[in-house]
């Protein structure tokens, strides 16, 4: 945090910097000491593309040499982004620079701060929704993983899974983040299974097998008022849906499988091959991606696999929770069976 604060600083030093000295050599300052306001703007206008321009390359700049973003996509969007909020702001900025140079003195310029502060006062609304929003998600997190021991952890991976594939098929962060919170909460339906179904270690009859099969669709129930949550809610529902049309709630089959429960669903079945459980050790990821190649066409969408192991060969895979539980699962003796668990 204090290198990623002295970044972020070290921005605006440079992009105030270019930007005041656009403005200079254009004459702006003259032009707002003599109050003269359509030249003021255009010379304003000016210094404001100047400093979005160095932010923008900054920014690019960063996700391209460390986050190993493509440079097709390290600048994509982001000089909009960075233009609108500064044209706003600066154009409250100009008019109290203006008036406090008019004959109505500084007092008619500090009017200008009534609309700031309005609009300071929704970005901290906004702040605090959000906060919300990650103290719903979670808690719904966490009572998965107290419920179902066996996955501690595994909603996690699998939002950081879901995330990388998103940015590397080129979605805007703002789907991205919608994405993750898919991925985080795609078993949260596990809620409504009985605790005992989740961690039986013998096999599954088919009567428990169908009862657990309803977690997607507890878990759409659960979250289907969140608005925030956007497509996210789809992905819940239809995570384990399969092209070729053999999975469950409802037997989807290609396209009509919502995209973002495509991506889900090639990230959760990751995360499950590649995390140890008691009954047995984790895949290594290579072998895991081998898997899901094998699958793809009938099982997964070959697109998101692909964008997958791209994503995972640029970036590597470190995820914050590696295991379950600290104990490595002891080989099955010859001839012996694993446990059946509970579908992923």
């Amino acid at each position: 945090d204090p290198l990623r604060r002295v970044w972020r600083a070290s921005q605006l030093v440079l992009a105030v910097w270019a930007a005041a000295r656009a403005h200079t050599a254009l004459g702006g300052h003259d032009t707002v000491a003599a109050c003269r306001f359509p030249a003021a703007l255009g010379c304003a206008g000016v210094a404001a593309v100047v400093f979005s321009l160095v932010l923008t390359a900054l920014d690019g700049g960063i996700r391209a040499t460390c986050a190993h973003v493509p440079l097709r996509r390290a600048w994509r969007g982001l000089f909009a982004r960075t233009l609108a909020p500064v044209a706003v702001h600066g154009l409250a900025g100009l008019m109290m620079a203006v008036l406090w140079r008019s004959p109505y003195g500084p007092v008619a310029a500090l009017l200008v701060l009534l609309p700031m502060g309005a609009s300071w006062w929704a970005y901290a609304q906004y702040d605090r929704e959000r906060a919300a929003h990650r103290a719903t998600i979670r808690a719904l997190v966490q009572a998965v993983d107290i419920k179902d021991g066996y996955t501690r952890g595994h909603s996690e991976r699998v939002g950081q899974a879901t995330m990388m594939i998103a940015r590397e098929l080129g979605m805007d962060d703002e789907r991205v983040e919608v994405l993750r919170f898919a991925g985080i909460l795609h078993d949260v339906g596990k809620l409504g299974v009985p605790t005992r179904l989740l961690r039986k270690d013998g096999p599954l009859t088919p009567e428990e097998r169908r009862v657990i099969e309803l977690h997607p669709e507890y878990g759409h129930e659960m979250v289907r008022g969140i608005s925030f949550l956007g497509e996210a809610r789809a992905a819940i529902l239809h995570h384990h849906e399969r092209l070729d049309g053999s999975g469950y709630p409802y037997g989807l089959s290609g396209d009509r499988i919502p995209e973002c429960a495509r991506v889900v669903a090639v990230a959760d079945a990751f995360d499950a091959m590649t995390s140890s459980r008691s009954y047995r050790r984790a895949r290594p990821v290579p072998d895991a991606l081998r898997e899901l190649r094998r699958c793809a066409g009938a099982q997964f969408d070959p697109r998101m696999v692909t964008a997958l192991a791209r994503a995972l060969a640029r970036h590597g895979w470190h995820p914050a929770v590696t295991a379950d539980d600290d104990r490595t699962p002891a080989p099955a003796p010859p001839g012996t069976r694993t446990p059946a668990r509970s579908p992923q």
